[in-house]
């Protein structure tokens, strides 16, 4: 029944999936029908409280498996398994013959992350009804926004936060072990973040890898040169039909998982209307953290964040009581930002 064929076939389709940060934290084993599902512990983020994102990404790579496996006529019942380490399964997916709708097999390919400038028109309701829909038997929960004002709030939110990454210590080692500024180093990973995807200009590149030595990075922090990076960036914001978040009935690994699952069916969804996603992560990860070890955070940073929950909650109140996984800015847009073509090799994420 699963053959080896539809076995590599899957775990292709996995593979493109989305991660935070490009990190690809996923393995598989093939056992007679089932696929062992397995968080890569070598990709999970150091300071990724919970492994939410960990799981978030996994979450999405299961999902495609399941997307893939309706195209091919097979249905995937997903076991979640109590996880004791990493060398443990987080899921199995047992794969049986079963006619199911799999139209969004399609567009797993052409699923992208696109940081351009998206229209200001909001999204028309009865659209977002129908990606909600989408997510229908997923245990998780979808919040939307789409005001201008709410726009220009989360923009805010994001430049009050965003720069703590560089001014943070643990916060900035792991970014700059991430990022890949040469061909060498991204052929030799295989995974992380390349300017070219980020669309940053060359000049900030050369600027950016002086920013890897702390002492460097502290004197320009202090400048306030991260915060204006971040408000730049951040400005993105102000421009989306919508905003999508995605949140987590509790906080535990399956939580994530599902709430990574219907990200990524919500994602599908969205690019087969024609729709560009790009996702921010930072405030949810930011606001857990806080709650869960904010001793990591400076006392200056603990504020900054503290001062992010009202008003986050304020254009997401129906999630006051469900726990953040991620925030999707949403949108038609003309320009398509470049495509990451990092990704492991089918060798390495196979047990």
């Amino acid at each position: 029944m699963l053959t080896d064929k539809l076995y590599s076939e899957l775990v292709k389709a996995a593979s493109l999936a989305p991660s935070a940060d490009n990190m690809q934290p996923w393995e598989f084993r093939k056992q007679d029908d089932k696929i062992e599902v397995f968080c890569a512990k070598q990709h999970m983020l150091p300071t990724d409280v919970l492994g939410m994102f960990t799981w978030v990404s996994v979450g999405a790579a299961i999902q495609n498996m399941v997307v893939a496996a309706a195209a091919k006529g097979f249905t995937v019942a997903v076991e979640y398994m109590t996880l004791k380490n990493t060398e443990n399964p987080a899921a199995i997916l047992n794969i049986k013959p079963g006619s199911k709708d799999g139209h969004l097999a399609d567009w797993i390919a052409l699923r992208t992350t696109n940081r351009s400038v998206y229209e200001t028109l909001p999204l028309d309701p009865s659209l977002i009804f129908k990606l909600t829909q989408s997510i229908n038997g997923l245990n998780a929960g979808v919040h939307w926004m789409t005001s201008a004002s709410g726009l220009e709030l989360m923009a805010e939110m994001d430049a009050h936060s965003s720069y703590i990454r560089l001014e943070h210590k643990p916060l900035h080692d792991e970014l700059f072990n991430i990022l890949r500024f040469t061909r060498k180093e991204i052929e030799i990973t295989r995974y992380g973040l390349d300017f070219e995807s980020l669309e940053v200009p060359p000049v900030a590149v050369v600027f950016a890898r002086q920013l890897q030595y702390w002492s460097v990075n502290r004197a320009v922090s202090r400048l306030g040169i991260g915060r204006i990076v971040a408000k730049m960036l951040a400005s993105r914001l102000r421009n989306a039909g919508a905003l999508c978040l995605i949140t987590a009935n509790q906080r535990n690994t399956v939580a994530y998982i599902e709430a990574g699952r219907a990200m990524e069916q919500l994602w599908l969804a969205a690019t087969a209307e024609g729709l560009s996603i790009h996702p921010y992560g930072v405030l949810p990860q930011y606001l857990t953290k806080l709650e869960v070890e904010p001793e990591t955070f400076l006392p200056k940073h603990a504020a900054v964040i503290r001062n992010q929950i009202e008003p986050f909650y304020s254009l997401f109140p129906g999630a006051k009581n469900e726990y953040p996984a991620i925030v999707l800015r949403v949108g038609l847009a003309e320009k398509q930002s470049a495509r990451s073509n990092i990704r492991l090799y089918p060798e390495q994420i196979i047990r």
